[in-house]
């Protein structure tokens, strides 16, 4: 069993980083004399701050999709840059600058690309990162400072990305929220009917189904604009955040193989037959599902190919760990910025090509990013459901 007190560190895109066993406090670990997460982090930010120096001037190393660059910067220029805004967010060549104002501890980027701010060296309240990023131009990155509570959010837009699906600023089709019970407890379940509805129509069943009102906007829009056919979608919430990580034990067969069995269950003999009453249901099911909720999506496919007929697995955590079938049609993509992420998404499709099924992966220039998501649903679940001549 590995040391509790242990806070040891780990290299991710060029960076050292620190990892630490998070049901321990750094009061414990001073308590008995053992170095903390604070020291350990401080320790690491020089470290990766000379690594970053020489990265300024350097190209990005072969096979690397971005690494952090710094150089020491003038506090006035970032303050004008800034102006009444609390963060800012703009490129340089190949570099995406961002700086935010506040006070307190070291803020994180989140969503799309993920680094530790460092405070500008003579101004207190300033923190920044600068990242040299690979077809920066063509990327789409969501930029997000804070918490759930309070947190400031930016999409920057390379001159040469894709163009934005339209989104819906008023639904067309219909958009609810159920409940069902499972284990005993309260399980959230949303379901979006499409407009335009002639005859009967194929559904989804989508991970992380709280997402839904936010992929519905973009889905809606391309249902009402005839660039997506009409496709339910029955969207099962992950259950809320535990210390016991129920997410991954319900998504991740791996992690506890009953609670999983019980959670795919609980969607084919309870979630689906009640869907099926709602709206004109075909029978045709497929899943979908991003991160963790991915390689639930993409399992469940293999599974249960009597049920499911086709899944969309972006961003999947986990490469495939057992043989494969070429039953189930898999629309599998990752970002360029996202390491593992991306390596596990091409590590599906190629198995499932060797397996013989048909398999459209893709990719973007960006990170582990909603807006990636949300843009890649209607083309994934088009491609699923609208057959070749």
């Amino acid at each position: 069993m590995s040391d509790r007190l242990d806070v040891w560190t780990y290299e991710l895109d060029g960076e050292l980083e620190t990892n630490y066993h998070f049901d321990v406090t750094d009061e414990e670990r001073a308590a008995a004399g053992r170095e903390t997460v604070a020291e350990h982090q401080r320790k690491l930010v020089a470290l990766n701050k000379a690594r970053a120096e020489r990265m300024w001037t350097a190209e990005l190393p072969p096979g690397a999709e971005l690494r952090r660059v710094w150089a020491p910067r003038d506090p006035a220029d970032l303050r004008a840059r800034l102006g009444d805004d609390d963060m800012a967010v703009w490129s340089e060549g190949d570099v995406l600058h961002v700086v935010w104002r506040g006070i307190g501890e070291a803020p994180r980027l989140g969503s799309g690309v993920q680094f530790v701010l460092w405070q500008v060296e003579g101004a207190d309240d300033l923190w920044e990162v600068s990242i040299r990023i690979r077809r920066l131009d063509e990327a789409v990155i969501t930029v997000t400072l804070g918490n759930l509570e309070s947190f400031v959010e930016q999409v920057w837009h390379g001159p040469k990305a894709p163009p934005a699906l339209p989104e819906a600023t008023e639904l067309e089709g219909l958009l609810e929220q159920h409940e069902l019970t499972f284990l005993g407890e309260p399980r959230r379940i949303f379901l979006y009917v499409p407009p335009k509805i002639e005859g009967l129509i194929p559904a989804v069943c989508l991970a992380d189904g709280q997402m839904l009102p936010t992929f519905a906007r973009t889905l809606d829009a391309a249902v009402v604009n005839g660039t997506c056919p009409p496709v339910a979608v029955v969207g099962v919430a992950s259950p809320p955040h535990t210390a016991d990580d129920l997410r991954s034990r319900e998504y991740l067969p791996g992690q506890d193989p009953q609670r999983y069995s019980d959670h795919l269950a609980f969607v084919i003999d309870d979630v689906i037959p009640w869907a099926d009453e709602r709206f004109p249901a075909s029978g045709r099911w497929l899943t979908a599902g991003v991160s963790s909720g991915a390689v639930w999506a993409l399992n469940a496919g293999q599974r249960r190919p009597d049920v499911f007929s086709g899944a969309v697995g972006l961003s999947p955590g986990i490469p495939p760990v057992t043989e494969l079938h070429a039953l189930t049609r898999t629309y599998v993509g990752g970002g360029t910025l996202e390491g593992g992420f991306r390596l596990a998404a091409g590590e599906w499709a190629t198995k499932l090509t060797a397996a013989g099924a048909e398999v459209r992966s893709v990719d973007w220039v960006g990170g582990h990013d909603g807006y990636w998501w949300a843009q890649h649903l209607p083309p994934a679940l088009t491609w699923l459901t609208v057959r070749p001549e």
